[in-house]
């Protein structure tokens, strides 16, 4: 028989072993990026090191309507100066904004990222776009922040994003929602601001209280466990092709393009591109060229591309006194919804090739945050940001994912899902059973 005193003999345990499991969750990430950074981090460029000035440009506001982007702003930088960076004063910043009538914010050129080393003294300029913001219930906001170093030929160093809305983690009787703007971007700004640390000095000896075992990392193709070649299927698109030309070992130069703009949303054609750029620069060896360099050359050969890159405008482009890049990365977006009951995202790209001058990569891609939702709220996603993340990174996985079973490298072969696909037009001789090229591209 149980008696009360057995239970509250077991109950006494507890506080003992809050004590001894506190000190493993406290050893976490941001313990140990938290106040100045620590002495030794590597550096990335010449010149770049983790004492580097950096030059913080204003906000870009790629929302859809008004948000107090001085507040945002300024709650950004302190973020970043508890962080340990060194920003360079903002009335200087000014001041050479005026000298050099300088009104675009969401990228620079050579021009003035040489000058800004030359006369501020500045390593780096950090740009950030605000994707979306919205006070009322539930809140919202999305940031898209990378930087990138002075000097005549400037290049991207680090780039991140974040998107939160206020109802995604609502917890137990809604006791971890968030109600209020200010807590949210708080939120947006430590780990914004962290990551930026993070990529620094990332965390020696972080590992989760439940890891996975070492065995199981392994960087093989095709190995379930490996974030190189891990897909997310649910961010599948539903008709995409992919041309043997790809090298996946070779370490392309990629101009991505802004998406045409075909939604109701403005600026989401923008928006698009800087998530193609996040994930090209974090999951591939390739160089990505910064936006605003791309920006720079169009406006200069005053490129009109209702349709997209012409193979005139490409060869311009791709060539070596130009860009000089291997690849250009063009789409457009049909539609781009950032409600937070179902966001939507809808867009079509394409990759076009140096030298075949033909287009090596296509996708076309359509997703809601309540696709495969079955119950409670299991998998939904609540922002547009978060849904056009995971789309951007299955789409270059699948860029960049060694397959291995074309042979006729002249050939393009559009996949379909198993339900589309007649195996009748593949490349083997026989009839392979439905569901098995399927596995075999991505398994």
């Amino acid at each position: 028989m149980n008696c009360w005193t057995s239970y509250s003999s077991k109950f006494a345990w507890l506080p003992v072993f809050v004590l001894l499991v506190l000190p493993w969750g406290c050893t976490g990430k941001n313990a140990q990026l938290s106040g100045d950074l620590p002495e030794g981090a590597g550096q990335l460029n010449e010149g770049i090191s983790e004492d580097m000035l950096i030059a913080f440009l204003p906000l870009e506001n790629l929302s859809s309507g008004n948000a107090p982007m001085e507040e945002i702003y300024a709650a950004l930088g302190d973020g970043l100066s508890r962080k340990g960076f060194r920003l360079l004063d903002r009335e200087r910043l000014e001041e050479f904004r005026k000298k050099y009538r300088m009104r675009y914010i969401g990228g620079t050129d050579s021009f003035l990222a040489e000058a800004m080393r030359e006369e501020l003294g500045t390593d780096a300029v950090l740009i950030t776009s605000l994707e979306a913001y919205q006070e009322a219930e539930p809140p919202q906001i999305s940031l898209i922040s990378r930087l990138v170093s002075c000097g005549p030929e400037p290049e991207i160093i680090w780039i991140d994003s974040i998107g939160l809305s206020g109802d995604e983690s609502p917890g137990f009787l809604d006791l971890k929602r968030i109600w209020e703007s200010g807590k949210l971007l708080e939120k947006a700004v430590d780990k914004l601001a962290g990551s930026l640390a993070d990529h620094f000095h990332p965390a020696a000896g972080d590992e989760p209280f439940f890891s996975i075992p070492e065995s199981w990392k392994t960087d093989k193709p095709g190995t379930l466990m490996s974030p190189r070649y891990r897909l997310n299927m649910k961010y599948l698109p539903y008709d995409y092709f992919r041309s043997p030309l790809i090298d996946p070992d070779r370490q392309y130069a990629i101009a991505v393009l802004p998406m045409l703009d075909l939604a109701v949303r403005k600026k989401a054609g923008i928006i698009a591109q800087l998530h193609f750029v996040r994930e090209l620069f974090n999951l591939t060896d390739f160089k990505v060229l910064e936006p605003g360099l791309v920006r720079d050359g169009l406006l200069r050969i005053r490129a009109v591309m209702p349709q997209g890159p012409s193979l005139a405008e490409t060869d311009l482009i791709t060539s070596q006194g130009f860009l000089g890049v291997d690849l250009v990365l063009s789409g457009r977006v049909f539609d781009y919804q950032n409600t937070s009951f179902n966001p939507k995202v809808d867009f079509s790209m394409q990759i076009i090739e140096k030298t075949s001058r033909r287009v090596v990569f296509g996708a076309r891609v359509f997703k809601t945050g309540l696709e495969r939702v079955y119950f409670f709220n299991f998998g939904r996603v609540y922002t547009a940001h978060k849904l056009l993340q995971e789309m951007a990174r299955v789409n270059v996985q699948l860029l960049t994912n060694s397959f291995g079973r074309w042979e006729a490298p002249e050939e393009f072969i559009a996949l379909q899902p198993p339900w589309k696909r007649d195996d009748r037009n593949l490349l083997d001789p026989e009839p392979v059973p439905v569901g098995g090229v399927w596995d075999a591209i991505f398994f």
